[in-house]
């Protein structure tokens, strides 16, 4: 029954991301007078299906693993490979590819920017309808044989600053250590007693998230509900956490580019669904939550420059526009090719990280 929640909640989560992002590209395009043929949820055997009024074939396949928007002309799902050849010529100003340099990049932006979109607008609701959560950075538990109790912090310390960063919320201590190069010490400011001091902490590798830890914990009674969030607080503080979020994934992968931290916590399509089936047992605002931290994570990702992802195809306009001209269709394919093999790789690697964590978690 457990299982099949988890795998329920990561159809869930993938499905309405899915829809997200490829509402962005289907609403640019109509705006722009694109033909988009089909828009579908899932891939394989259609299971249901209906054609609106403007030809567009909305459909549900069987394998709800993703999903696209195809556009006229398009020759594939992904749309890598496009062809007018077989319209009519009335009908081929409605195809992407006949459209302006500035529409097509607009289209394909349009879909990471709706991630975005998205995340901003739950951001904005949750803060201003239900009020700010923060968790005071008040040691409420330090962990035996810990980096913590190495560098010897107390229970009620107050964790003012590490390494100069500012510590709001107790979660900005977790993002702090894990950004930080692994291997090097922490500068911790702390009060205690009304005294302010300075201590060197080492985090310590935990094995089992593969992420630096400092082993202390907080509790319930850290916690602060702010119910007075006007709506422009609301926007400004969703609009930093935004910033905050895709600011720590550049730095993350910039490290992990730089080999300076190992991506052991990269996590693949099992690791959402870990992380999916967490969320949904923790309640609708936890699912919520969950959505918003996925939105974010798709929309970045789809702007990366790798081929066959969005901001792949945004790196052959900008040559395009510099160029005058695209490049060759060969080239274009060679280029793709390319980026379908990292994807994959990327996709293999994670699945190996993902396995020996989530059978370690089952097995205890």
């Amino acid at each position: 029954m457990i299982s099949l929640v988890y795998i329920a909640a990561f159809v869930l989560v993938l499905s309405i991301v899915v829809i997200i992002h490829e509402g962005g590209h289907f609403i640019v395009a109509r705006l722009c007078g694109v033909q988009a043929t089909h828009f579908s949820l899932g891939f394989g055997k259609v299971l249901w299906s209906r054609v609106d009024k403007y030809g567009t074939k909305w459909q549900v396949c069987a394998i709800p693993l993703g999903g696209y928007v195809r556009m006229l002309g398009d020759e594939d799902a992904a749309g890598a490979k496009s062809s007018s050849e077989s319209i009519p010529e009335s009908e081929r100003h409605k195809t992407f590819m006949a459209k302006k340099l500035w529409q097509r990049a607009a289209i394909v932006f349009a879909g990471p920017a709706m991630n975005y979109l998205f995340a901003f607008v739950a951001l904005v609701g949750m803060l201003y309808f239900l009020g700010e959560i923060i968790v005071k950075p008040i040691v409420s538990e330090v962990m035996p044989d810990s980096a913590a109790a190495e560098a010897g912090l107390q229970v009620n310390d107050e964790i003012v600053a590490i390494n100069n960063h500012t510590m709001q919320d107790f979660s900005d201590i977790q993002r702090v250590v894990r950004l930080t190069d692994y291997g090097k010490p922490l500068q911790v400011e702390i009060m205690r007693d009304q005294q302010k001091l300075v201590i060197s902490l080492l985090p310590k590798m935990d094995e089992q998230i593969g992420m630096p830890v400092i082993g202390i914990r907080s509790s319930h009674e850290t916690v602060v509900m702010h119910q007075d969030l006007s709506f422009g607080q609301a926007v400004l503080k969703s609009a930093e956490m935004l910033y905050t979020t895709t600011r720590d994934t550049l730095i993350y992968l910039g490290q992990v580019i730089s080999a300076r931290r190992a991506p052991k916590d990269m996590r693949g399509p099992l690791g959402i669904a870990e992380a999916s089936g967490d969320a949904l047992m923790g309640g609708w605002l936890s699912l919520l939550s969950f959505l918003v931290q996925i939105s974010i994570a798709v929309g970045f990702m789809n702007l990366l420059p790798i081929p066959m992802l969005d901001g792949g195809h945004l790196c052959l306009y900008a040559i395009e526009a510099v160029r005058r001209k695209p490049l060759t269709e060969k080239t274009q394919a060679a280029i793709m090719w390319t980026g379908f093999s990292v994807l994959m790789l990327i996709f293999a690697y994670t699945m190996i990280l993902d396995v020996p964590r989530i059978i370690q978690r089952i097995t205890g």
